[in-house]
């Protein structure tokens, strides 16, 4: 199977996949035999000895070459791919979701803190369509979230809009 994978023409082929949602990636017959493969080069069984359950995993190298994975089946080797147990596999990823939430904690308080700069002390105050960042929404969400940790005053008009200060 695996060698009629190289025989396709892959500058056709590599759109059609980036373009998938990575769920339907994983249904791909490209990606079954791929990971089939993988699989089989390693015995069939995960570095921790599990037979049962087994998933091939990106590594960083893998998710270079996504849509191309077959390039990364060098002779004998795997590179880029790991053959796991779905429990080992679940750790790797609980490891990189840590990272990425603190990532996104991080990039959401450097947002307030741009909101929090364009804020006048009391009291005076601007309205919320004065605020320049992202969607209004999403500033309204900020804003809420400033004036719960008491880092700024909203006063709520249904007629006006909000109009905000720092305290």
């Amino acid at each position: 199977m695996l060698s009629c994978i190289n025989t396709l023409d892959w500058n056709e082929i590599k759109p059609y996949l980036l373009k998938l949602r990575y769920f339907y990636f994983l249904k791909t017959s490209y990606w079954l035999i791929i990971s089939a493969e993988v699989k089989r080069r390693n015995g069939w069984k995960c570095s921790c000895g599990e037979r049962v359950g087994l998933q091939v995993h990106h590594l960083k190298e893998g998710n270079e070459h996504h849509g191309e994975e077959h390039i990364l089946l060098i002779g004998g080797l795997v590179k880029g791919l790991q053959c796991l147990c779905e429990k080992c596999h679940k750790n790797k990823h609980d490891s990189t979701v840590k990272v990425k939430d603190a990532e996104k904690r991080r990039q959401r308080d450097n947002r307030k803190d741009k909101i929090l700069s364009q804020l006048p002390l009391y009291p005076q105050q601007i309205g919320e369509n004065e605020i320049a960042g992202s969607s209004a929404i999403l500033i309204r969400r900020m804003l809420e979230e400033l004036e719960h940790e008491h880092k700024i005053v909203i006063e709520r008009n249904l007629y006006d809009g909000w109009k905000v200060r720092r305290v």
